[in-house]
């Protein structure tokens, strides 16, 4: 049985991403203002040969950063090279709220239940054996993209450690 998309999604929200200009100033906003705390930065963040960008392989490369606002994660990302649905964002739109990521736990049946919804697939790829994301716009409905995340235990281990580097963060 096909999944309902609010079944295949809706219980596993768990980021919040900006697409910004200036990691470092944004960092800085988010922890004065909101209290988040940048947890783990990565820089050069590249798309591999799995990767694709409205159907055709990219070649871009973003800083990430994240912290979490309780058991939400907040992740910022600035481009930095190439295109990407992120550069394609900030020429359309300038910096700002890009996506809403659910982690879940069966990628491919929330894949083909957000498509069967009449949702376009417009980036996807692996990260790694076993970690998965994809892209949808929703922008036809007036809301911003849906990232998808297929992750393995590894990850969620890892994802956990930062959620709680960031609480602890965060209590200083």
């Amino acid at each position: 049985m096909t999944k309902t998309v609010p079944d295949a999604i809706a219980p596993y929200f768990s980021q919040l991403a900006y697409v910004v200009r200036d990691l470092q100033a944004a960092e800085a906003w988010f922890e004065q203002t909101l209290g988040v705390p940048s947890t783990f930065r990565m820089e050069n963040v590249t798309f591999g040969a799995d990767c694709s960008y409205r159907g055709r392989p990219y070649d871009a490369a973003v800083h990430i950063s994240l912290g979490y606002l309780g058991e939400t994660q907040i992740e910022l990302i600035q481009p930095v090279r190439g295109e990407s649905i992120y550069t394609e964002f900030l020429e359309q739109k300038g910096p700002g709220l890009h996506h809403l990521g659910f982690d879940v736990p069966d990628f491919a049946a929330s894949l083909d239940a957000l498509r069967e919804s009449g949702l376009e697939v417009v980036a996807q790829g692996r990260m790694g054996p076993g970690n998965e994301f994809a892209y949808l716009d929703c922008e036809g409905h007036g809301t911003s993209l849906i990232e998808i995340l297929g992750f393995d235990e590894a990850m969620h281990g890892f994802m956990n450690q930062l959620k709680q580097k960031s609480a602890e963060a965060a209590r200083k």
